[in-house]
């Protein structure tokens, strides 16, 4: 009996010799603890083991050689069996946009709303065009795109906040994760993919499944990741992305596509929907674009993938926003983020424009502007300018009140710009109509001098500018329907056969050295004096030619 305790004592020291010294992987999971000063492997194992029992297993399986002395920095392997672990652990959703839901277990689904709570087995669903961003324990933060599902399967600390451990089942879609490098506790999240699973330690990476092949892209901005699947892992380091095959082992990493150059982005819009112009991006089969609110794109207020340019996006309010564009390649990894900042002052919208429309007249001697009217209490700001730059401005008035204006004073003939916008009390004032080019004629000339002889009638009228030609006409009627003369003449004189007696009508009018005709000018009547005619002077002489 002695014989078989000894050998019974004598296998369990062995046992227990062979697991202390073997692998982690092949006693259990671990984290990894860095000491601080102060620290020791007794107070270490009260704070974060299941008892001061593990104090000797934790030296062998780290090797140190004094248990009260370790030196600050050293990195303590733990597995998570001798860990004391709780997983009374929460999340939070911060931000919401558009429409999004939870489904709890053994619950119906609800609404997501900033500042709820999240618990292991919930599930996060956003919709098109909807955003959720979520904070752990540890303030990583992560954001779930649109058309996307997470589900929090499991979430828990392991010592005395030794370590925050995360784990998140990516089930469609896309995420954005935001991991800080805590000095104060450890920190480690997941996130598992039907293909992949991606192991963090405080970085910035993204994680996206590519359907219908269920292929996961994992893309790394700052730190590292590991990826692994069917019992392979590489390390992604900054700048590099990969993609796993579904029962693949993870391709090996790829250097990121460049950020895409914004030089020719414009940082102010008026108008919608916004159309967003930048310089093509070599090696990129698409864009991933996303706006928001704030420079660390927490709160998004849009995002879309397109390949073509310019982008188009859709409906937003006025404001200051913050614009993300990154490429993507062939494999559906996504590049390196350009970052601008950009201001929209759409509302309210300029009204439309009902005269003078691009390239009209407008009357030579007193200009009218109309637009439509607009909902609500509006005033207008209208400018008439000399160039599109409005630099060169004639006219300018702020609180027009109607839809209609005339100008006080005539504008000299020439060519303008005219522009307009609207004011509301709750948005201010928008932005200006685009520049309406229209131009003020030379008013149809009067005549200036009239000569008549026995032969011919000459008209004379106000001499022409440079280029300028006249267009003339003299008729029998008001109407100038029956035209005896018709002529155009560089000349500012014209010499006609006199007609016969009786009245007459005549009208002229400028034509530019572009060939524009302005307006006739007002019709102007002439009495030509009839001659006394033989007969009736017979008639007079014939009584006297009697009596001779």
């Amino acid at each position: 009996m002695n014989l078989i305790h000894q050998r019974l004592n004598g296998l369990i020291s062995c046992l227990f010799i062979i697991l202390t010294i073997l692998p982690v992987s092949a006693v259990a999971e671990e984290w990894i603890y860095t000491v601080r000063p102060g620290d020791n492997l007794w107070n270490l194992s009260e704070r974060h083991l299941l008892g001061i029992q593990y104090v000797k297993r934790l030296q062998q399986l780290n090797q140190i050689q004094n248990p009260y002395v370790i030196p600050p920095g050293k990195q303590l392997r733990i597995p998570v069996a001798w860990s004391r672990v709780s997983d009374k652990v929460s999340a939070q959703i911060i931000s919401v946009h558009g429409g999004a839901f939870i489904e709890r277990a053994n619950q119906k689904k609800e609404a997501a709303a900033p500042g709820m709570q999240l618990s292991a087995g919930d599930t996060v669903q956003s919709e098109n065009d909807s955003f959720v961003t979520i904070e752990f324990a540890d303030n990583s933060l992560v954001r779930v795109q649109d058309n996307s599902r997470i589900h929090l399967e499991n979430m828990q600390i392991l010592g005395d906040y030794g370590l925050i451990d995360t784990l998140i089942r990516l089930e469609q879609g896309r995420t954005e994760n935001s991991v800080p490098n805590n000095t104060r506790q450890g920190t480690r999240l997941r996130i598992k993919t039907p293909s992949a699973t991606s192991s963090v330690r405080g970085t910035a990476f993204r994680v996206g499944i590519i359907e219908p092949q269920s292929s996961t892209t994992s893309e790394v901005l700052t730190g590292n990741i590991s990826v692994s699947a069917s019992e392979a892992f590489v390390k992604v380091p900054a700048g590099f992305g990969t993609v796993t095959a579904l029962n693949e082992p993870p391709a090996p990493p790829v250097v990121l596509l460049p950020p895409p150059d914004l030089t020719g982005t414009s940082s102010y819009y008026e108008s919608l929907p916004l159309v967003i112009r930048l310089n093509p991006l070599h090696g990129a089969h698409a864009y991933r674009t996303q706006i928001a609110l704030d420079p660390d794109f927490n709160h998004l207020v849009s995002e879309f993938s397109t390949a073509t340019l310019p982008f188009r996006d859709g409906n937003i309010p006025d404001g200051e926003y913050w614009l993300r564009i990154r490429g993507i390649d062939e494999s559906g990894i996504e590049g390196k983020d350009a970052v601008m900042r950009f201001g929209l002052n759409a509302h309210p919208e300029p009204p439309f424009i009902t005269a003078p429309l691009p390239g009209d007249a407008a009357a030579p001697e007193s200009q009218q502007f109309s637009w439509t009217s607009q909902s609500g209490q509006l005033h207008y700001v209208l400018m008439i300018s000399r160039n599109t730059e409005f630099t060169d401005l004639v006219y300018f008035n702020s609180e027009i009140k109607a839809n209609t204006f005339t100008l006080s004073e005539s504008l000299t003939p020439g060519h303008y710009f005219w522009r307009i916008a609207a004011v509301s009390p709750a948005e201010g004032a928008g932005p200006f109509s685009d520049a309406m080019p229209f131009r003020v004629p030379y008013p149809g000339p009067s005549l200036e001098a009239t000569e008549v002889d026995e032969q011919e009638i000459t008209f004379a009228w106000r001499a022409a500018a440079e280029g300028q030609r006249f267009h003339f006409q003299f008729a029998q009627d008001a109407s100038f329907s029956d035209i005896l003369h018709e002529e155009t003449t560089e000349a500012s004189r014209i010499t006609i056969e006199k007609p016969a007696g009786g009245t007459y009508y005549l009208r002229i009018k400028t034509i530019e050295s572009d060939g524009f005709e302005g307006p006739w000018g007002p019709p102007q009547m002439i009495d030509i004096p009839r001659d006394f005619p033989y007969w009736l002077m017979l008639l007079l002489f014939l009584p006297l030619l009697v009596l001779i």
